[in-house]
């Protein structure tokens, strides 16, 4: 039997999961009419966007290899949408009120507001990759030190309280809708275009594969591997701000507890995508699709009235199973 190229086993690694999306499609379209319908398929891809949009930036963490996770973008989801909230809507007002308030909010303090939250998800980012680039820490160990520290100062600065009543524009970017098309997944889209470009177009994207397939060689051949894995952390913080910026609207409120274990399932889409958690070896498509795989699985679930508690072991074991898979690619590659 005829091995595949190295490319080949590429391309099947990170494709081959549209495979499994058709497949796991028309199991439950078999069990529920419901599934195929174009509001549901549409509303399967909305439910990925947020996971999407993370996706994006993990993906580029993963690649550099070395360990490299990061388990901070959830609470960092949080922290920016609690920022954004305190800036337009003033702390010691909330739920009856917040509604009222919104009316008067102008353009400049949203502006600000999405700004500064912006800035907060790329310095916690950035604080990541310091700690890891120049410190030394393990990004296991960095980031888990922030996915605590964001949230307890996203607690802190909320008093524990959501915020409800978002302006218009912000809950345009969750709930608004251009030619039909959810804005969410028009968002995630681009930013995964974006992200394509720059991993597999750009000097800084071969950098960052070149780190993870090998560090030292990476740095005899005068890639700046320091500075690369900074700002691969501070965008993957930037890309965090970002969705919780559309979570917040997604939901027209703000609340401390927000992309709670989303960092999980971004770590699982980007895995299940193809990516490889030695590093090295990804790319952003699949793991978009990853995204979506995830949240077709949910959405059948819920469609055929499982129970909840069944959802989070079905999806653990779609990323053990990818795992195990690149696992297995890697001994044959090996042994071959």
């Amino acid at each position: 039997m005829r091995r595949l190229t190295e490319p080949a086993r590429q391309y099947f690694s990170q494709y081959g999961i549209l495979v499994w999306i058709v497949v796991v499609g028309l199991v439950f379209s078999l069990l529920s009419r419901r599934f195929l319908d174009l509001h549901n398929l549409l509303n399967i891809v909305t439910q990925s966007s947020i996971i999407g949009i993370l996706s994006v930036g993990m993906t580029l963490v993963i690649i550099t290899g070395g360990g490299g996770i990061d388990l901070s973008v959830g609470s960092i989801v949080g922290i920016s949408s609690v920022t954004m909230a305190m800036l337009i809507i003033p702390p010691s007002y909330f739920r009856d009120t917040a509604s009222m308030l919104s009316l008067s909010v102008t353009t400049m303090t949203l502006v600000k507001a999405v700004g500064v939250a912006l800035l907060v998800g790329t310095a916690c980012g950035a604080v990541n990759g310091l700690f890891i680039s120049r410190v030394g820490l393990p990004p296991f160990i960095a980031t888990l030190g922030m996915m605590i520290t964001a949230r307890g100062v996203a607690a802190y600065v909320s008093a524990g309280m959501p915020t409800y009543g978002m302006p218009k524009p912000i809950v345009f970017l969750g709930q608004g809708r251009i030619g039909g098309i959810p804005l969410p997944i028009l968002i995630m889209l681009v930013l995964g275009v974006i992200g394509y470009f720059v991993l597999t177009r750009t000097v800084f994207g071969a950098s960052v594969i070149a780190i993870g397939g090998n560090r030292e060689t990476a740095k005899l051949s005068g890639i700046r591997v320091k500075r690369i894995l900074l700002i691969v952390y501070a965008l993957n913080g930037l890309l965090a701000a970002v969705a919780g910026i559309v979570l917040t609207g997604y939901g027209n409120q703000a609340h401390p507890e927000a992309g709670a274990l989303s960092e999980l399932y971004a770590i699982g889409a980007v895995v299940v995508g193809g990516t490889s958690l030695m590093g090295g070896k990804g790319g952003i498509i699949g793991s978009l699709l990853g995204a979506i795989l995830m949240a077709e699985v949910q959405n059948g679930i819920n469609i055929l009235n499982i129970p909840v508690a069944y959802m989070q072991p079905a999806l653990g074991t779609l990323i053990v199973l990818a795992v195990m898979l690149d696992q297995w690619q890697k001994r044959r590659v090996v042994s071959e």
